[in-house]
């Protein structure tokens, strides 16, 4: 019996199967059999008492014709169809119920029709919000193209800096994607409006789509660590015309500097460019010479604590930079910015590290170090001389002895930032999967000239494995830095990173000596996987860019003063032993500080306090004072010293 039931199943399947594959015409006989079948069997009610005298005084069951076989048929197939218009036209001529019978039908027809109409309609348009091909009608927004690990930064940077701020993402990623990564790093949680399509940014096309002619700023991601898309977009907006109102501030990032100089070209001069790998080789060499300053900018880039703003203060016209220093009670003066010609647009200029007697002209505005805005001024009648000055002191070097671990698209920028900072006969050891050979072959396919400072030595295997360091003394090695190696696809690269700290972490349970260890991430929410691993300082590559691109794109006149803090042979901020600035273990203020600072042509930003955890203290309080000790450091602006 149960097998006959089964049969009967797949035959009644089969056939509905079938009638769909027909489409039309097989789904109106299905349609017809259905109205046949089931009418027939509501007859059957008959023989339940449909005509009994318990159910004489329901009106809806007729009894006019023969209170029989007709009458049960009417009723059955009244209650199959539910056609109102049917129904009324009980008792009435055969022809006048086929009519009715056939307009009921069309009826139901067209209102079938009028659903499946809204209900294709709303299905397409759904299904066209969620690919991204609808047209953007905003204006005055961020306009957003590509996508990286950098976006959730930005938008992070950009919620604080500009709340209620409207971005719009245009990107060649699934728009569930998107949305699924970003709701992952907790982008719903801030004060932001994002809104996502799907698509080629360096399509013309495209760019209208999302109403790149009415936005504010925009800001191009190298996707993919590939720039050639970024350079391509560049190229379509350098050459744009047609912008609203006024052009918008235009930003790029380049992932790779060997493309800087051809996006350059294709910039022409219209597009602020960012370089990932230039700013972050220099940080994390900065951060090898100088312990500590990785969390000096991460301040300096967060829209939270002391960073870079610019300011027109009228009193400080034709006052020397060294008499405004005293003068700013909430701020530190590091340069000024002016407002240049060329090429018949104007253009802006930073100038940072001024000399002390540099007097501000009319034209100029100051760039303060401050936690926000305004910033107010009080002259000074004479400038204290600090009684407890110490004069001596050197820049900091590179160490003589440095272990690289990992292999990464920027390991040639450090190499070479590294042998510029050098001393003579540094030795480098690079830890990473890649062979010697082709790890050799690599950099020489970079090199231009030969390291003047550096001794290459690559070691090859992988770093998370205790048999990696068999022939490598950990102790002899005064700085180790651990990289973002993205090799592995299907590897998170933090996790990666964390797995290699805590091998490094068991490796010098017993070195007296602990070498300064630096750590590339790229999640700022990893940084506290790292607590207890024996990190000095934290470099979050996405951090930094994205720091820039965010801030520039809500002040454009920030992109030459970050471009003069990171180019090669402008300033640099440094930590300096505390005793090269003033005496020891002496009541010391900021001011005395400030006043050892100017007479090395540097500006003091701060100090970092060893006895606090090294605790890092920009702009402090000038009502403060302290004794420092020999672990103690100043945070200053100088001139960068090249060996």
């Amino acid at each position: 019996m149960l097998g006959l039931i089964r049969k009967l199943q797949e035959n009644i399947r089969y056939l509905v199967d079938q009638a769909f594959a027909r489409k039309f015409v097989g789904q109106s006989l299905l349609f017809m059999t259905l109205v046949v079948s089931v009418t027939l069997i509501g007859m059957t009610a008959t023989f339940f008492g449909l005509f009994s005298s318990d159910n004489a005084e329901i009106s809806t069951i007729p009894r006019d014709i023969d209170a029989g076989l007709l009458d049960s048929l009417w009723w059955s197939l009244n209650q199959v169809l539910r056609l109102p218009g049917f129904k009324q036209a009980y008792g009435a001529t055969t022809p006048v119920v086929i009519y009715s019978l056939f307009l009921s039908l069309m009826g139901l027809v067209v209102f079938s029709v009028l659903i499946s109409l809204i209900n294709n309609t709303m299905r397409t348009r759904i299904e066209a919000l969620r690919k991204g091909d609808t047209p953007v009608l905003e204006r005055n927004h961020v306009l957003l193209l590509g996508w990286n690990n950098k976006v959730f930064s930005i938008l992070q940077q950009l919620a604080r800096l500009q709340p209620g701020v409207k971005v719009v993402i245009l990107a060649p990623r699934e728009i569930d994607m998107m949305q699924e990564q970003l709701r992952v790093a907790g982008i719903q949680r801030e004060r932001i409006k994002v809104i996502l399509r799907s698509g080629v940014p360096s399509n013309h096309g495209e760019l209208d789509r999302v109403a790149v002619n009415r936005a504010t700023s925009v800001i191009v991601l190298s996707t993919d660590g590939d720039d050639s898309e970024a350079i391509k977009t560049m190229v379509l907006l350098a050459t744009r015309q047609d912008w609203f109102d006024e052009p918008p501030i235009l930003t790029s990032e380049i992932a790779l500097e060997r493309n800087y100089e051809l996006a350059k070209i294709a910039a022409r001069n219209r597009l602020h460019i960012i370089s990932s790998s230039r700013i972050i080789s220099k940080v994390i060499v900065q951060t090898v010479r100088n312990p500590g300053l990785a969390d000096v900018y991460s301040e300096l880039y967060s829209p939270a604590g002391n960073s870079i703003y610019v300011q027109c203060i009228p009193e400080c016209t034709d006052r020397q930079i060294d008499e405004i220093a005293y003068g700013l009670e909430n701020a530190i003066a590091v340069g000024i910015t002016w407002d240049e010609k060329r090429d018949g647009t104007v253009r802006h200029a930073a100038g940072l590290n001024l000399e002390p007697d540099y007097e501000i002209a009319e034209d100029e505005k100051l760039v303060l170090l401050a936690s926000g805005l305004p910033v107010t001024y009080s002259p000074v009648d004479s400038i204290p001389e600090s009684k407890i000055y110490s004069e001596g002191g050197l820049a900091p070097h590179v160490p003589a002895r440095v272990l690289l671990i990992g292999w990464t698209d920027i390991i040639y920028d450090i190499l070479q930032e590294l042998d510029a900072h050098s001393l003579c006969g540094t030795e480098v050891t690079v830890l990473s999967c890649t062979s010697s050979e082709q790890a050799e072959k690599e950099i020489a396919a970079h090199q231009t000239s030969a390291f003047k400072n550096l001794t290459l030595i690559f070691q090859e295997g992988d770093a998370v494995m205790q048999s990696a360091y068999e022939g490598i003394d950990i102790s002899a090695f005064r700085s180790i830095v651990v990289l973002a190696d993205q090799q592995d696809e299907l590897e998170d690269t933090d996790t990666r990173t964390l797995r290699i700290l805590l091998r490094l972490s068991d490796l010098r349970s017993k070195d007296v000596t602990r070498a300064h260890t630096v750590a590339e991430l790229l999640d700022e929410n990893n940084r506290l996987l790292l607590a207890g691993l024996g990190v000095d300082d934290i470099v979050v590559s996405s951090e930094v860019v994205s720091a820039q691109l965010a801030q520039i794109a809500r002040q454009e006149i920030l992109a030459p003063i970050y471009r003069e803090l990171l180019s090669a042979g402008g300033v640099e901020i440094s930590l300096r032993p505390a005793g090269d600035y003033v005496k020891l273990n002496t009541d010391c203020t900021f001011f005395d500080l400030v006043y050892a600072g100017q007479q090395k042509m540097e500006i003091t930003l701060g100090l970092r306090l060893a006895r606090q955890g090294g605790k890092v203290m920009l702009n402090p309080s000038r009502q403060l004072s302290w004794q420092l000790g020999e672990d103690d450091k100043v945070i200053v602006l100088a001139q960068q010293v090249y060996q």
